[in-house]
């Protein structure tokens, strides 16, 4: 697989369809070589010409995602590709975020352990290390599962409660199941996925001595420019993608 072009040719958007597949499988394979993704999770990015429609990976491990894994689907979560590969049922969470949210362009849903705490304890996940600064105007928590469903999103109409609750935030916690990260393109994505789980792990550590001092909504505010910016970004791309790599033979 070709090593994708640097960080500085994003415009919050892949260039083609091919450089959106390329994103999707290395957002998989990242996630997952950094312990955020396990056997579960999916990371979907917005289609380069047609916003709506999107790409995401068949029901598959993310660690083994491949460009020809790669499903076109609707914003009705309707798979367009002519395929018999099984898509992933909670596929319609991204329809529904994508539907409801223009300026998203990438999405991860996954459940990273460190996060699930505080699904269910009402203790708030808030930026404690600079690092998680985009989350600065709070991650709000979903928690009106259907009876049914054992917990899991499989409707669009399940899908369209969890996007108003996400509302205009950049994450979601989902009690006792994990979280979802929106972001402008796959790196960021990338960025906001990986720091959420280690700000919470962070954050576990720091009640647990005492009372912490978080991020003032200015001090996050202002980070999270420098962090989004394509030098800060680049250069955490390169780290994580050169790792997944290292890891990863068939990569």
């Amino acid at each position: 697989m070709a090593v994708m072009m640097s960080i500085e040719s994003y415009e919050g958007r892949p260039a083609n369809v091919e450089e959106a597949k390329e994103q999707v499988v290395f957002a998989n394979r990242i996630l997952s070589n950094e312990g955020v993704m396990d056997a579960f999770g999916h990371v979907s990015v917005r289609h380069p010409f047609d916003p709506n429609r999107f790409l995401q990976s068949r029901a598959l491990a993310p660690d083994v995602v491949t460009k020809e894994d790669i499903l076109e689907i609707d914003l009705d979560g309707t798979v367009i590709t002519q395929t018999n590969l099984k898509p992933y049922g909670e596929r319609v969470i991204h329809s529904a975020i994508f539907k409801a949210r223009p300026e998203v362009n990438a999405i991860f849903h996954g459940h990273p352990h460190a996060v699930i705490p505080f699904s269910c304890t009402g203790v708030p996940i808030r930026p404690i290390a600079h690092f998680a600064a985009l989350f600065y105007e709070g991650i709000p928590l979903y928690d009106d599962y259907d009876e049914d469903t054992a917990m899991l999103i499989m409707s669009p109409e399940q899908g369209e409660k969890v996007a108003h609750a996400l509302g205009s935030a950049r994450a979601l916690l989902m009690r006792g199941h994990g979280c979802i990260v929106v972001g402008e393109h796959i790196p960021a994505l990338v960025w906001g996925s990986i720091r959420l789980r280690d700000n919470a792990s962070i954050q576990l550590q720091a009640i647990a001595l005492g009372e912490p001092k978080y991020l003032s909504y200015e001090e996050g505010r202002g980070e999270t420019r420098i962090q989004l910016s394509q030098a800060v970004l680049g250069r955490a791309w390169a780290y994580w993608l050169a790792r997944a790599k290292k890891a990863m033979p068939d990569f």
